[in-house]
């Protein structure tokens, strides 16, 4: 698979989460108000992912970085969720958490792919 379908790829997973994550987080809000500075920071790690995004390759060493983080914040924020037998009760709760985990597996295969791909161009050059 060429370098820029990889990269499209792994753009649109990224959108994808971007667009899920403020649902779940603002469905979350009123169950977990025991962690709204922790949720203030996924507000701002997610903020600087996506303002990361729009320079491209370039910077990916830092984007990869913010991306890594707010995986690492959405899976704890979900992990708290879980304690909230009401919260996941809700289908429209349990349908973002199904399409974040879907964006977020994704994302894990292709930051690879993007790497290997982007490798094996600097390898032939």
């Amino acid at each position: 698979m060429p370098f820029s379908a990889v990269w499209r790829d792994y753009n649109i997973q990224r959108e994808r989460r971007y667009k899920v994550a403020p649902k779940l987080m603002h469905l979350a809000w009123g169950y977990l108000a025991e962690y709204q500075k922790e949720m203030l920071q996924l507000t701002e790690d997610l903020e600087r992912a996506h303002q990361l995004k729009e320079f491209g390759f370039t910077l990916v060493g830092e984007q990869f970085e913010a991306e890594k983080k707010l995986s690492k914040d959405l899976r704890q924020l979900l992990i708290k969720c879980h304690h909230h037998h009401a919260l996941i009760l809700k289908d429209v709760f349990r349908e973002h958490e199904h399409d974040l985990l879907d964006a977020e597996a994704h994302l894990h295969v292709l930051q690879g792919l993007v790497i290997g791909t982007k490798r094996t161009e600097f390898s032939r050059s």
